[in-house]
């Protein structure tokens, strides 16, 4: 946080807010010109496709008052604030943002954009290249030096999000369905299936039969079953052999995308900046080399560089905006 001094600072100061949201969290970013961080502040998921509208609204209001709490100011519209969230990137999407805004009071001017977006702005050397995201979901977006932008995933959970760590967590679901029933041989060797272990210590049942009652149960959602990939991923390094059949096939996926848009944009080889973020891709480490290395074959050098707090890009797109480059 910024000093108290800045925080007292007159009605002229030039304020910025950047908000990066997702299924799994909200993060607001109260600032200044300059990447002066003067509050930071949080609340529960915001991807209206997952949570609902009224859910998504209650998360960015929580998020947004605690970023001005952290900063010991009374909530005020700021000059530009700068939304990237995931599953309010359509033209509909974009009118009901807009619409709690004015509402809201949240800033004199508002840039909404894909939280790829975010990605890129806080992930890539000169601001341009490919952004990919594996949290709950999975999408990828890029940009070129011009501005010309192209995306590929975002389609959500029920058509799409391969990748990610909902994505991940059901093929594991299905393999340990598969070897419960003999369709699919359990791993070689006289000892226990870490996997099945794992996913049934991790859903409160004994034995695989139990499953459905327990991913069947009111109330468990997506967020939940995303919330078992750090089991899979444990299983999986002590088993070699599922690593291969679960994670190198969504770093795989993960490729197919961040192509897709390097492609989309001109970009058929060589070095490609590629901004990587979302807690289950950041975690994954065996997921993120299967991804680089997909690319390698399809003839890329991705220069990948972590993003842990995409609310920066946020600020930064903020910023660009309030200089008249956005």
């Amino acid at each position: 946080m910024h000093d108290d001094v800045t925080a007292r600072q007159g009605p002229m100061t030039r304020r910025l807010l950047g908000v990066d949201g997702g299924g799994t969290s909200t993060e607001a970013w109260l600032a200044e010109p300059g990447l002066r961080i003067l509050g930071r502040g949080s609340g529960g998921p915001s991807n209206a496709k997952a949570v609902g509208l009224e859910a998504a609204r209650r998360a960015l209001d929580t998020a947004i008052g605690a970023a001005f709490d952290a900063a010991g100011l009374v909530p005020a519209p700021v000059d530009v604030a700068c939304l990237g969230l995931a599953g309010f990137d359509r033209p509909e999407d974009r009118q009901v943002l807009a619409g709690w805004a004015d509402e809201a009071r949240w800033a004199d001017r508002l840039v909404l954009v894909n939280d790829g977006a975010l990605i890129v702005a806080a992930g890539t050397p000169e601001g341009w290249g490919v952004g990919v995201i594996a949290g709950t979901g999975s999408i990828a977006v890029g940009r070129t030096p011009e501005g010309r932008t192209a995306r590929a995933g975002g389609w959500g959970h029920l058509i799409g999000d391969e990748g990610s760590a909902y994505a991940l967590v059901l093929d594991a679901l299905r393999l340990v369905a598969r070897r419960a029933d003999g369709r699919d041989a359990r791993p070689a060797g006289p000892g226990p299936d870490p996997l099945t272990d794992r996913l049934c210590a991790a859903l409160g049942v004994a034995q695989p039969s139990q499953i459905v009652t327990a991913l069947y149960a009111p109330g468990f959602d997506r967020a939940r079953v995303a919330a078992m990939a750090p089991e899979v991923l444990a299983a999986c390094a002590a088993a070699p052999e599922d690593a291969a059949r679960l994670l190198v096939p969504a770093g795989a996926a993960l490729a197919a995308m961040v192509a897709a848009v390097a492609q989309a944009l001109g970009w058929s080889s060589g070095e490609l900046p590629l901004a990587a973020a979302g807690s289950f891709l950041l975690s994954a480490t065996a997921v993120r080399q299967a991804m680089s290395d997909d690319l390698v074959r399809r003839g890329y050098q991705p220069a990948v560089t972590p993003v842990p707090d995409p609310a920066r890009g946020a600020v930064i797109l903020a910023e660009r905006a309030l200089a008249g480059d956005g």
